[in-house]
Parts: C-alpha cells; sequence; structure tokens
C-alpha cells in the first residue's frame, strides 16, 4: 500500500513539473526587439476580471512597446482588423505576405493588431525571429496566456476578425484570408 501511494506521489509532482514548465516556456521575459509591437490581455496589467462572454466583439487591452496601455473599445472611429497567428501554422505563414502588405498600404487608416497565440509557441524568439526572417513590419502583440484568444472563440489559425468603425464584428472566419478579401472588408 506504501509502495503505490509513494507511486501515485512521484505521478503526481511530474505531471506538476511537467505542467509548470509547459506553461513556462514560451515566456521569455521583456519583450526583445523592435519586431514586436507589444502584448494584449483581457485585463488591464494588474488587474483582475470577469469577462462576460456574451460580448461582441469582447474588449481587451493592448499594452504596447512603450507600455501605453489602450484597449479595442477606445479604438473606435477606424476599422480594426485583428488575426490571431502562430508560426507553426501554415496557413497562417502563408497570408502574413499578404497581411503585410495590406497593412504598408492602410496602416494609417485601419487598426492592425496581429495577435500571436504565444502560449502555443515554441518561444517569444521564434516569433522576432519570423517577423525579422521576412521583414515583416506589422505590428505584432503577445497573447502569452491565449486569453484573448479563448475569449474570442479561436478554435482554430488564422482567425480574422474585422471590427467596423462604429465598433461592431463585421466579419469572423478562420482560415487564410487573401489580400483581395481583406483589403475589401476594411475599405467598405
Amino acid at each position: 500500500m506504501a509502495k503505490i501511494r509513494l507511486i501515485t506521489l512521484i505521478v503526481v509532482l511530474v505531471l506538476v513539473a511537467a505542467g509548470f514548465f509547459f506553461t513556462r516556456s514560451g515566456d521569455d521575459g521583456d519583450l526583445a526587439g523592435a519586431e514586436l509591437a507589444g502584448e494584449v490581455s483581457l485585463t488591464h496589467p494588474g488587474e483582475q476580471k470577469t469577462v462576460d462572454p456574451d460580448m461582441s466583439p469582447p474588449d481587451f487591452f493592448i499594452t504596447g512597446k512603450d507600455e501605453k496601455v489602450t484597449s479595442l473599445a477606445e479604438l473606435k472611429g477606424k476599422p480594426v482588423l485583428i488575426n490571431f497567428w502562430t508560426t507553426r501554422c501554415p496557413p497562417c505563414v502563408d497570408e502574413m505576405p499578404d497581411l503585410d502588405k495590406l497593412y504598408r498600404e492602410y496602416g494609417n487608416e485601419v487598426e492592425f493588431i496581429l495577435i500571436n497565440i504565444t502560449a502555443q509557441e515554441k518561444s517569444v524568439a521564434d516569433v522576432t525571429t519570423f517577423l525579422a526572417d521576412n521583414n515583416y513590419v506589422l505590428p505584432v502583440y503577445l497573447d502569452r496566456q491565449a486569453e484573448v484568444a479563448r475569449a474570442y472563440g479561436i478554435r482554430g489559425t488564422p482567425t480574422t476578425v474585422v471590427v467596423g468603425a462604429g465598433g461592431e464584428v463585421v466579419y469572423a472566419a478562420a482560415g487564410r484570408i487573401s489580400y483581395e478579401q481583406a483589403k475589401s472588408l476594411i475599405t467598405k
């Protein structure tokens, strides 16, 4: 009986250690490199908040490299293109040149928030290396705990959400989006 308890204790300790390792493996500390625009979260830094699942679109906080915090709700007045992606997703990688081109052309007229679901990455360095290697200038924000992705019900990547200038969702779909399709959504 004591042997079974010891084995059970060891298994539990191994599972706890593995869980801690996997939840911390994507955390590289502070943002490194100019390739990242910042981070996103559902709560203001240091604040706890319960998310109402019926909100459309769910609001979230955007913390820039300069540590300035704004929210999605504060971006009313301009269309907002939100794209959830990872470097390990082939369709995400395929659509990135189109999104970068779109950002270069419409970045002053449209808010672009490319949300890397960092919890699904090996490391932040993988994200910054991917962006640098491809010379992308898109504003990429880290969703380290995938909390914003969960609030939006993201089941697969890439997923694009377009919010109109009035704050209403005008498009939300999983799958690769082309330059032409995205352009038609943000220039309506």
